[in-house]
């Protein structure tokens, strides 16, 4: 039961403290609506979201913009810090741009949402926060009734609401 009251002050706390190390970077203020804090039943979702004309990745690239790879960096030590792991997914818009042959919007979802777990992990995360890394390439738009809006494309960090795994040879009830 303890544990239950726990993690919603335990996850307010993480938003909070994510907001407060962003506020923290002069560079924020201009980026404030790429970045999307919320609730949910699996966790908290935070959300590095492009904007039009303020992008996460270049288009067609893997490698993080300076900028989101300053909010990962910050945002490391406070996920370090929890005991939830994390799963990382990586979403696009509508738009084919990015297609090469043997190469389309799937790995280059997946490719981004490794490249955000490489910043995450080179920032001290250890590897065994890690539950997840996944690719939705265009499957889930945060916009259904636009695909092709530019807030389509983003990586998904979910710090997720579990049950602490039970270490071997622990015995419940001593």
């Amino acid at each position: 039961e303890k544990t239950d009251i726990d993690k919603p002050r335990q996850f307010a706390t993480a938003a909070a403290s994510l907001r407060q190390a962003w506020q923290e970077m002069p560079e924020i203020t201009e980026l404030s609506d790429n970045i999307v804090l919320e609730e949910t039943p699996d966790g908290l979702n935070i959300q590095l979201v492009d904007q039009e004309g303020r992008a996460m990745f270049a288009p067609g690239s893997i490698k993080p913009l300076p900028h989101t790879k300053r909010l990962l960096q910050k945002m490391a030590p406070i996920i370090k810090s929890l005991p939830n792991r994390i799963k990382i997914t990586g979403h696009t818009d509508a738009t084919k741009l990015y297609t090469k042959d043997g190469y389309g919007l799937w790995e280059l979802t997946s490719d981004r949402a490794n490249a955000a777990r490489r910043v995450l992990s080179n920032s001290g995360v250890p590897e065994n926060k890690f539950y997840a890394v996944t690719s939705k390439a265009d499957s889930e738009p945060l916009f259904p009734e636009d695909a092709f809006l530019a807030s389509n494309r983003r990586i998904s960090i979910l710090i997720m609401k579990e049950v602490p795994p039970i270490a071997p040879g622990h015995k419940l009830g001593n």
